[in-house]
């Protein structure tokens, strides 16, 4: 380690206070830190330990790549450069701090090479700061803002990173001023012709006091950086390698749920460490917020408010978690005091939901996960508001009035209507279609699901989806009567117990027709299991069965009916006429198909098959495909305020010109039909679901076989 050409410091006694500031600022820091790391000790427990190697991956992707933050092309770009360039400066700054004790960094302090890297990046931080402050100044976007905290806090980061830059580029133009360019940099140089006007104790003078202001800021900046909106820049690397590696579409089961005495969330603490490391991340870039259907159509659920709001709540009750007498507020400073009034302290004590963070918001979600799929910083939105409906309904008994009947009906009828469960099969009537106890040893069973069991309008897609498993001759039965609500609506709207009821039912009944896959066969004589398939219509009972029934003992091969009836096509077990629909087509990714399971490509190669032209996309589609309004209990909920998810749909739809909105779930179907007649455009466009565009096909097929030939 050579030494640097000038002490910075001055002599011993200028190193001797800075090492004091040092220690002081390093101390201060520790001990901000130190509450927040205690505050997720202090939450419940959660492992997030499996798959080390694709977590040490998600980092090298997701914070040193910045692959998420890319997806935003000029914020991304800008933040890019903010972040390396962040890294390359604090490289700097130890050597900087090192010059303080006559030391300097191998390869950094007299290194070329470091100084052109280091130089381009103030450039580039420069450059980035201009856009992000045009960006708030000027274009004022929405996403940017927060009913929880003004701009200041942005602004204010903003102004320490600017004055970071510029005081090292003025210590380097200085030193390099005072040194007759020995110690070399790129901005040096360039303003070498200014500086040396100076002269040379001039500019030592001025190089020692910029490298104290430069160092004291990165100082202050790092002792306010745990309690500020950039606190992210701690918490992303961790939230990115602690993100979930279980299926995306299952919700985390409550533990023990027959013995508790609590459910749900309803305070701050009875969130888990990772769910409050979610907070600590969030960048408040509020890209959630520009995805979210609620959002966007006028309601009052705003994601990036619920993920603030847990940090609020939590900085506001930090001091009683943490067995402090004294709150500190988020920005680590004395929240009550003793000459507060009753009314005043009585505000920092605001319940969480309901108070920092409204129930009208809870029951506006989707559960879409449109806001996880977009976040850079891999922050879990949706189970968080599940957790909180489950304190809502299981503790306060406190939901929306409509959904009082389907609960009853769930319990009572194992279907969310007044309907018998014992009609469950009529709807197959005529069609010649076994139920698995007539045929045990079928191959696939066709979960209906409630919808196409007992909607009018969706058994009509029951009815087409059996007509092409006949057609291709697959060895499929149904259970019927023995079938029962899975339990999906039940769950995200909150009422966990009746789900695992609704569940545990199901599971008993597939495994005792042997359709587990880790259950051994029950006679030990009978050789391997055989392989059995389940399909389903039904997105919500696809994800249901295929990711949460797991949790409570339930592992089977579950395939949604696009995929299956795909597999068909590519095995040469269903034949189509290729090009059969001439109509102009569109297709709408179902939220717990697309996003939820990740299946895009199955249902658009069906349809080109059928259609020459394939299909013409809406501008929302595949990951960023907006939500028909159905999912997370909403269809069946009244929808009072603002604009209609559904109808905001169709008119997207509408916008291609097609003729033709091709479906892939039965609450789409329903959701899609009712939108278009409410914006009136029933002569324009037609639901179907892909598996009736099939059965049109193969109709035509079996009526042109059927047509003697002509001589």
């Amino acid at each position: 380690m050579t030494p640097p050409p000038i002490s910075p410091t001055g002599g011993w006694l200028g190193t001797a206070l800075f090492l004091v500031v040092l220690v002081a600022a390093l101390g201060l820091f520790a001990w901000r830190a130190g509450e927040l790391v205690m505050l997720l000790v202090k939450a419940r427990p959660e492992n997030r330990f499996d798959r080390i190697d694709d977590r040490i991956g998600s980092i090298f992707q997701g914070v040193l790549g910045q692959s998420g933050v890319l997806r935003d092309p000029i914020p991304g770009i800008a933040h890019f450069f903010t972040f390396w360039g962040f890294i390359v400066i604090q490289i700097g700054l130890l050597d900087l701090i090192l010059n303080a004790f006559n030391l300097s960094l191998p390869f950094v302090g007299e290194s070329h090479v470091f100084a052109w890297i280091l130089d381009s990046f103030l450039v580039l931080v420069f450059a980035a700061l201009v856009i992000f402050a045009i960006r708030r100044a000027v274009f004022h976007p929405k996403q940017l803002q927060s009913f929880l905290h003004g701009p200041w806090d942005g602004y204010i980061i903003l102004g320490l990173i600017f004055l970071v830059i510029l005081t090292l580029a003025l210590v380097e133009g200085f030193e390099y001023s005072a040194t007759h360019g020995t110690a070399w940099t790129p901005l040096g140089e360039f303003f070498y012709p200014l500086f040396r006007l100076a002269g040379d104790q001039a500019s030592i003078n001025a190089y020692r006091f910029l490298w104290w202001v430069h160092v004291l800021i990165v100082l202050a900046f790092l002792i306010y950086l745990p309690r500020s909106k950039h606190l992210h820049l701690l918490a992303t690397p961790f939230n990115v390698f602690f993100q979930s590696y279980k299926p995306k579409g299952a919700l985390p089961p409550i533990e023990n749920l027959e013995e508790r005495e609590d459910y749900g969330v309803s305070k701050v603490e009875q969130f888990t460490w990772k769910q409050l490391l979610d907070g600590y991340a969030c960048t408040e870039c509020g890209r959630c917020n520009t995805v979210c259907p609620a959002t966007n159509t006028g309601k009052p659920l705003y994601p990036k408010e619920i993920i603030l709001g847990v940090k609020e709540a939590l900085f506001v009750r930090s001091g009683e978690i943490l067995g402090r007498e004294t709150i500190y507020d988020k920005y680590g400073t004395a929240a009550v005091k003793e000459d507060q009034t009753a009314d005043e302290q009585a505000a920092h004590h605001k319940p969480m939901v309901g108070g920092i963070i409204s129930k009208e918001a809870l029951w506006a979600c989707t559960t879409c996960m449109a806001c996880m799929e977009i976040c850079p910083v891999s922050i879990e939105h949706v189970p968080k508001i599940v957790d909180m409906r489950r304190s809502l309904v299981m503790e306060e008994s406190e939901f929306p009035q409509e959904v009082t009947s389907l609960f009853n009906n769930i319990e009572r009828n194992g279907n969310p209507w007044e309907i018998s469960n014992d009609k469950r099969a009529e709807w197959a009537a005529g069609l010649d279609i076994p139920l698995l106890s007539e045929n045990p040893d079928a191959d696939v069973l066709y979960w209906v699901g409630c919808m196409g069991s007992f909607d009018e309008r969706n058994k009509k897609v029951a009815t087409s989806v059996a007509k092409v498993l006949k057609a291709a001759k697959v060895n499929f039965a149904i259970l019927g009567p023995e079938e029962s609500c899975t339990g999906d609506p039940a769950r995200r709207i909150g009422h966990e117990y009746l789900w695992y009821m609704q569940a545990q039912q199901n599971v008993e009944t597939l495994n005792s027709y042997g359709f587990n896959q880790s259950l051994p066969p029950a006679d030990e004589h009978a050789g391997p299991p055989k392989h059995r398939t389940i399909i389903t219509a039904c997105p919500h009972c696809f994800n249901t069965i295929k990711h949460e029934y797991p949790q409570v003992g339930g592992d089977y091969d579950v395939v949604h009916h696009t995929v299956f009836i795909n597999k068909l096509v590519e095995d040469g077990k269903l034949e189509l006429p290729e090009g059969f629909d001439k109509r102009k087509l569109t297709y709408h990714d179902p939220c717990y198909v697309g996003r939820y399971n990740d299946v895009y490509d199955e249902p658009r190669r069906v349809l080109t098959v059928l259609n020459n032209n394939g299909i013409v996309e809406m501008q929302r589609n595949r990951n960023r495909s907006f939500c028909c309004g159905g999912g997370g209990g909403r269809a069946w909920m009244e929808e009072k305020i603002g604009k209609r998810i559904n109808q905001t749909r169709v008119n997207e739809a509408l916008d291609t010109k097609a003729e033709v909105l091709a479906a892939a779930c039965p609450f789409c179907i329903t959701m899609f039909e009712d939108g278009i007649k409410g914006v009136e455009a029933e002569e324009k466009l037609q639901v179907e679901d892909i598996s009736e565009i099939l059965v049109q096909a193969i109709d035509q097929k079996e009526t042109s076989n059927r047509r003697p030939a002509t001589i």
